[in-house]
């Protein structure tokens, strides 16, 4: 079961490594991104993030929705973490129904996108148009999908944002 599916362009930082695992009750942590996923190096750095009683896999997307077809993935509890709403619409579209809520917080910042080509929602989520497409197809096929950047943080529904 996706306990959350987490768009965050950083990936794994402090707030991913020592607040949301408890917050959620989980322990194992997919990071879903196709660079990352090649990137000896940046594999490391996110490892090393993350406390020692934490389990973290990452893998491409396509690799990632492969793993979460095993009944043995399914039982266990995860949190899968993506940097794009585009990635997060991917996972969603093949496995809906074990995904119990997507979180948009941080998204948009990073990506090398101009930001006057994007739409700003609040301090930390600027959307291309692309993104906005994908999250408000998430919304019309029935995901559930929020806005919180911290679990102390009351979680907002995205639909009312956008």
């Amino acid at each position: 079961m996706i306990r959350e599916l987490r768009v965050d362009d950083r990936l794994i930082h402090g707030q991913i490594a020592l607040t949301w695992p408890k917050a959620i009750g989980v322990n194992h942590i997919i990071v879903a991104n196709d660079k990352a996923s090649q990137d000896a190096t940046q594999q490391m750095t996110l490892k090393m993030a993350v406390s020692g009683n934490v389990k973290v896999l990452i893998r491409s997307v396509d690799d990632t929705i492969e793993l979460m077809k095993s009944p043995k993935a399914r039982a266990v509890g995860m949190m899968v973490i993506v940097n794009s709403v585009e990635d997060a619409h991917r996972l969603y579209h093949s496995l809906a129904d074990i995904i119990e809520r997507i979180n948009i917080a941080n998204v948009g910042r990073f990506d090398g996108v101009p930001n006057k080509e994007k739409r700003s929602i609040g301090s930390s989520i600027l959307l291309t148009d692309g993104a906005e497409k994908s999250a408000k197809m998430l919304i019309s096929e029935g995901a559930n999908v929020v806005h919180q950047v911290v679990p102390d943080n009351k979680a907002e529904q995205f639909k009312n944002l956008i």
